[in-house]
């Protein structure tokens, strides 16, 4: 295959094996004219491996610079600093290397000189953007974020504890959805309630999410207001542990998943993938990129999904289509128009889990049978639309300004749901709730404009971020009503054995929530080695009834502060100390009639953080106390009374719960074509006041977590081999009974999961990668969510994926 040109925005590529590494600017500055390009600038890089040291040019530079890996492969680049041009301080990094350069504007291509008449490309793969772009990288190792500070910073860099799935780790273990991603973290919990939406937490608590850094107000599948978010329309996905408001605003302290999907290339890259699973499991992708013009100017991306999978409960199933589509434009040198459109539809029927026995026992009921009405049909229909606009400004500040709205259409018909005491000697004690329908429609808003760059003060270089932000979210909903529920016998209960439903006494609700605020941080350099983040926001907060007109709680200037501090210990390993917090304001009512104060989740942590074996392996450490102050508590001084100013029952803001423990990870490559991702957790959260003082909070989460992944290329052979390990210690709920109102206990006991993958090579543009998950066929519950229906989790599953690469 000869060489094809590139669009004519960069210099037509020569080298034999040429894989395109973009490196990007840190705040996404583009040259103004001519001249800017060739201003002089201060620079600082050490003597270090050339590959990083070209990160560190592009980082502190206008260039973008595009190579091959194997081109710097064992080369060694000198030290450069002063105030230079940056093509003055790229020769000095190239001299004595035979790499050449050709120049573009601020796009640089490296190669070495050309010999033979027609040259050839090798697959095209972006790789080590200094924006944190991680398709194509073939590595599980982060290495810029921005969901904690809005500075575009690395993990070692970041003071609080983050974990990255890379585009290739999600390949390699064929992770469709987000939940699949997020159980690949150690300090994650995925409460898995199937098609009915999940719950996500860490370190005790529910976290917020984001798209892009943008606030996402729906949230993922939580609660069943969405679909389970594909993957094929990410990059990544990011785990910010921890309280996290200073970007956030109101909300759970567990921290945030920031979902950052994939953008545009300026070159051509085409995929196509076919997936068999279990239980009929089949699935196609299409995914195409490049530029729309031959200048390169205008890019776009679209992915195509259909993915149609049973379960291996009976009568449940799930079907999914999907899409998403972006574009970009440079409407100037300076300025770039973004659009993008993201829509997915799932149809299915939801499998909410098997009953324990009265006394929380497990019956022995197989995993297979589907407890419900098997008419059920629930429809999740959602659109997620973007606009955003990004002006490049002078001294390396950047200004980018996004708008997203995003809705959800969901219907259930003849919902249903298991309740009542299980006699497993007669199988009889049980009953079918059922509802001829539920119709949701939520609707969402979501705002960010910030402004970042650097900054000299004292004679040293800092950053700065500051911005505004806020979302709503209104949630319209219908229901028929439940009808009388129907006794059933678990030995001879027939999910087809019901007939239509009628029409209960309906309820309605239009609830909305709204919230926005001002942010600021700064990264300042103390000295080479120590430096401190600080920042703080100021956040408004309102929940309303929009039928009744009622204002359930409202807060106003409440201020989220944000501290860290970090010391390079050496050029591999920095020590760090943080502290944040984050506000969710209460519904119950002090004596005087107002809302009582919010509750904080306040998050101090200390740990070390290293870059290791030339920087392909980040290591961490770190050890957290999370406090959430002022819970609800009743007012004993304060007599129940309908006609007080509280309704009946009044309260103070006074019960507290502590949660601490450790967080262990590992993630990159230990060696060529050796990839790890290992996480260690430990949560012992419990109540620190009232009733319950001493006694462990939120016992259905596990105190410890274990999560190892690995892949390894074998040399000299087309595989690549690799495993992973999911343990937990057990998990119970403790709770009262529907009906008697007597306490029960449910359980589960400690779990370890085992995976295998295998992948081979056809060709550099064609493989097969294989899949085991559960390898053992362990039987377990998925989620304790109470005693009438808890999950199992999935029996053992195979996966086979064909992926071509045009």
């Amino acid at each position: 295959m000869k060489a094809r040109r590139r669009p004519a925005r960069h210099t037509r590529v020569r080298s034999l094996e040429i894989l395109s590494i973009s490196i990007a600017l840190a705040f996404g500055v583009a040259p103004l004219d001519a001249r800017a390009q060739d201003a002089a600038v201060q620079i600082s890089i050490p003597a270090q491996p050339l590959g990083q040291a070209l990160l560190q040019l592009g980082k502190q530079t206008s260039l973008q610079i595009f190579y091959a890996q194997e081109l710097v492969n064992g080369l060694s680049a000198p030290a450069v600093s002063g105030n230079v041009t940056p093509e003055q301080a790229l020769r000095q990094l190239l001299r004595g290397t035979r790499i050449e350069y050709s120049r573009h504007g601020n796009s640089v291509t490296l190669s070495r000189p050309a010999s033979g008449d027609t040259a050839q490309l090798a697959p095209i793969r972006v790789q080590g953007r200094l924006d944190g772009t991680t398709e194509g990288t073939g590595s599980w190792r982060p290495t810029v974020t921005n969901t904690a500070t809005r500075l575009s910073l690395s993990p070692r860099e970041t003071p609080q504890t983050i974990s990255v799935v890379t585009n290739q780790q999600m390949q390699d273990f064929g992770m469709t959805s987000v939940d699949d991603a997020l159980r690949s973290v150690s300090g994650a919990v995925v409460s898995d309630r199937g098609n009915n939406g999940s719950f996500y937490y860490s370190r005790g608590f529910e976290m917020q999410s984001q798209y892009d850094g943008v606030p996402n107000p729906i949230g993922i599948s939580n609660n069943n207001q969405n679909p389970q978010i594909e993957n094929a329309f990410l990059d990544r996905v990011e785990v910010l542990q921890g309280a996290a408001g200073l970007l956030t605003g109101a909300g759970q302290p567990g921290g945030t998943i920031n979902l950052v999907r994939k953008r545009p290339t300026d070159f051509f890259l085409a995929s196509a993938e076919v997936l068999v699973a279990s239980w009929d499991g089949r699935r196609v992708v299409g995914d195409i990129s490049g530029p729309l013009l031959e200048s390169g100017r205008i890019r776009g991306r679209l992915v195509a999904v259909a993915d149609n999978t049973d379960s291996s409960v009976d009568y449940a199933y799930r079907h999914r289509r999907a899409a998403y589509g972006v574009v970009e434009a440079d409407l100037t040198d300076t300025t770039t128009l973004e659009a993008s459109v993201q829509y997915q539809k799932d149809t299915g029927r939801n499998d909410y889990g098997a009953p324990f026995a009265a006394d929380g026992s497990d019956p022995g009921l197989s995993r297979s049978i589907f407890w419900g009405d098997a008419g059920q049909r629930t429809v999740k229909d959602y659109t997620l639309a973007t606009l955003g606009l990004t002006q490049r400004l002078p001294g390396d500040w950047h200004v980018k300004g996004t708008f997203t709205h995003g809705k959800t259409n969901s219907n259930t018909f003849r919902d249903s749901y298991i309740s009542g005491e299980l006699d497993m000697t007669t199988g009889d004690g049980l009953r079918l709730n059922r509802l001829r329908s539920l119709a949701q429609d939520l609707s969402s808003n979501a705002v960010d404009v910030h402004a970042t760059g650097p900054f000299q003060l004292f004679g040293r270089k800092h950053e700065a971020a500051f911005g505004l932000n806020g979302s709503s979210v209104r949630r319209e909903y219908t229901g028929s009503g439940y009808v009388a529920p129907v006794p059933i016998n678990v030995f001879t209960f027939n999910p087809r054995g019901f007939d239509d439903i009628p029409d209960g006494t309906p309820y309605f609700g239009d609830p909305k929530t709204t919230q926005y605020g001002a942010y600021g941080v700064g990264r300042f350099s103390l000295t080479d080695s120590l430096k401190f983040i600080a920042g703080m926001r100021v956040s408004n907060y309102k929940s309303e009834n929009l039928l009744t007109g009622r204002t359930t709680s409202k807060e106003n200037g409440v201020i989220s502060p944000y501290a860290g501090l970090i010391y390079d210990l050496n050029s591999q390993y920095s020590v760090y100390v943080s502290y944040s917090d984050i506000f969710n304001p209460q519904t119950q009512q002090a004596v005087g009639g107002d809302t009582i104060k919010p509750v904080v989740g306040a998050n101090y942590e200390a740990g070390i953080k290293g870059e290791l074996l030339d920087r392909r392996l980040n290591v961490a450490a770190a050890v957290f106390r999370l406090e959430q102050t002022n819970l609800a508590r009743r007012d004993e001084s304060v007599p129940y009374d309908p006609s007080n100013a509280c309704g009946g029952t009044c309260y103070i803001a006074a019960d507290k719960v502590v949660s601490q423990g450790l967080d262990l990870s590992i993630s990159g490559e230990i060696a060529p074509g050796w990839n790890v991702a290992v996480g260690y957790t430990l949560v012992d959260s419990k109540y620190a006041s009232g009733a319950d003082d001493g006694e462990r909070y939120a016992p259905y989460l596990p105190r410890h977590n274990l999560r190892l992944s690995t892949t390894y290329k074998v040399p000299n052979t087309n595989w690549t081999l690799g495993g992973s390990l999911s343990v937990r210690s057990k998990i119970y709920r403790t709770d009262t009974s529907w009906t008697t109102g007597e306490p029960y206990t449910i359980r589960d006991g400690g779990l370890a999961l085992v995976g295998l993958m295998a992948r081979y090579q056809f060709t550099p543009k064609a493989e097969l990668t294989m899949t085991v998950s559960n390898l053992f066929d362990r039987t377990y519950r998925a989620n304790l969510e109470n005693k009438y229906y808890s999950p199992w989790g999935e029996p053992r599953r195979f996966m086979a994926n064909l992926r071509y690469q045009f």
